[in-house]
């Protein structure tokens, strides 16, 4: 088992097509197609089902492809000495991150781990929906997620195994206004909110942790009316400042809102959430690294 097979085993997986995958790593379709046939004879499965018009992975393809990635990430990392005596860490690290945190605290972690670390190559996920953060992590497409704790099983019951966490800290949730007079206290407590239009982004932990306190009893059940429901996060502050409606923010966006114009109120009570790094099992070299950045 070649480091070659395994880039070729996982190109054939991303580009779902012998000769597309041939065309991604420099090599002859025919070439291709034997080494897969030699990894699958040694690994003694069937990895990919042959298609007329592509591949699709089997079960042992689905399940061989995380220890695959693994394995190149182990033999990317190395520690390298120089004449001075002093140690350079290369290799690869792939980071997936919460939609909300890839920002803050995601590009200050990482540009501390840079200027650590000039040598290790980063590759940086953030999926659009936090719920595939956990799919990342589960089938080996990243090494570390930066997300919120504590962990959720995703809706198709995908959970990390054997995770390692690394608290991070807490952010606070506050409320985004338009620019302009207000009549909401600061702090506001969240059925004042009953009646107004905000914007929605699906799929955010923050909205769950929200929704939950208006419809557990604490706030009477009030609710509000969904003016804009968009994916697309950088979005919101955007549309809040234009007067489409109040929405909730954390970290970097709330700072970043105030600055330009919004009206930025705490909520009563306040409403946190942890945030952490989480790896499976032992840390690599890389990720022991990121891991030392993060810590104050």
């Amino acid at each position: 088992m070649t480091r070659r097979q395994l880039q070729q085993f996982l190109a054939v997986l991303e580009h779902g097509s012998l000769a597309r995958a041939a065309a991604a790593t420099g090599t002859a379709a025919a070439s291709l197609a034997q080494s897969l046939t030699a990894l699958e004879r040694e690994v003694g499965a069937e990895l990919v089902h042959r298609l007329p018009h592509g591949t699709v992975p089997t079960g042992a393809g689905v399940a061989f492809a995380p220890h695959a990635r693994a394995t190149l990430r182990t033999l990317s990392a190395d520690v390298v000495t120089d004449p001075a005596g002093g140690e350079h860490l290369h290799g690869d690290l792939d980071l997936v991150a919460d939609p909300v945190l890839a920002v803050d605290p995601g590009a200050a972690l990482l540009a501390r781990f840079r200027r650590a670390h000039p040598d290790v190559r980063v590759r940086f996920d953030v999926p659009d929906d936090a719920a595939e953060v956990q799919h990342h992590l589960a089938d080996g497409r990243a090494e570390v997620a930066l997300t919120y704790l504590p962990l959720e099983a995703a809706p198709d019951g995908v959970h990390p195994r054997r995770a390692e966490v690394l608290s991070l800290g807490w952010q606070e949730l506050h409320l985004v206004l338009p620019p302009g007079p207000q009549d909401l206290p600061d702090p506001v407590a969240l059925e004042r909110l009953g009646g107004r239009d905000v914007v929605d982004v699906p799929g955010s932990r923050w909205r769950e942790v929200v929704r939950a306190r208006l419809h557990g009893g604490t706030t009477g059940g009030a609710g509000w009316r969904v003016a804009v429901r968009t994916v697309h996060r950088e979005a919101v502050v955007p549309l809040v400042l234009a007067g489409a409606g109040v929405a909730f923010t954390a970290g970097a966006a709330c700072r970043w809102a105030e600055q330009q114009g919004a009206v930025v109120r705490r909520l009563d009570p306040p409403l946190r959430l942890e945030v952490g790094l989480v790896h499976h099992g032992a840390a690599s070299p890389v990720v022991a690294a990121l891991l030392r950045s993060a810590q104050p």
